[in-house]
């Protein structure tokens, strides 16, 4: 199973201490799935405000999968206008990359995910259940 995380979450994600994201840690680290990526645009420039050093570690530890920028970029732009966020490239992503759970505390976000995406959103460490020990593939 594969997760998007949102760059809204990447403070709290980087932050060792923060107990809602240890569930997500300890998926990552007994390899149970990867956090999925595009290089887009927009995506990059989330990631990049995030810190290049959070990308960085996430690669160098096999934590990431690289999803096809054109596909994602495609499907971003047919939902340009048609969603309540302005995340069309989180939504595209996730239809790309048929993954099913967002990690997030976007608002907007979570019903396009939830109505388009029909997936799930983890926020606090009590969405552990939502951390599937299938792989990603």
């Amino acid at each position: 199973m594969c997760i998007i995380l949102d760059a809204n979450l990447f403070g709290k994600f980087d932050d060792p201490q923060n107990e809602d994201m240890r569930p997500v840690h300890r998926w990552l680290s007994r390899q149970y799935g990867k956090i999925v990526y595009s290089d887009t645009s927009r995506l990059r420039a989330e990631w990049m405000r995030g810190g290049n050093v959070l990308l960085e570690r996430l690669r160098q530890d096999g934590s990431l999968k690289l999803v096809s920028r054109a596909d994602v970029e495609q499907i971003e732009r047919s939902l340009e206008g048609h969603i309540q966020s302005d995340d069309e490239h989180i939504v595209a992503l996730a239809l790309v990359a048929d993954v099913r759970v967002l990690v997030s505390n976007d608002k907007a976000l979570h019903q396009d995910f939830k109505s388009i995406v029909r997936g799930k959103v983890y926020q606090t460490k009590s969405h552990a259940r939502l951390l599937r020990r299938d792989t990603c593939p």
